[in-house]
């Protein structure tokens, strides 16, 4: 089990083989390949590589290592 940490090491979130939960334990999210799905089975996110893009087409994140970064290069957290 990994977890996803914010800036200041605090856990906001899981991960449990491919399904995302929140701190309360609660599903937010499940990967099914390269594809990021909602509780209702919408369709989110794309992973592309490092990049994580919405269903637009949008770049929103990059991975790099175990840190995920917005699109100027801000550290926005890590996963542990």
């Amino acid at each position: 089990m990994a977890a996803f940490r914010d800036l200041y090491g605090n856990r906001v979130a899981r991960r449990e083989g491919n399904i995302i939960l929140d701190n309360s334990g609660y599903r937010v999210y499940e990967i099914r390949g390269d594809r990021v799905y909602d509780t209702y089975g919408y369709w989110k996110y794309e992973m592309r590589g490092d990049r994580v893009y919405d269903t637009s087409g949008n770049w929103l994140y990059e991975i790099r290592g175990d840190r995920v970064y917005d699109t100027y290069g801000n550290w926005l957290g890590s996963e542990y």
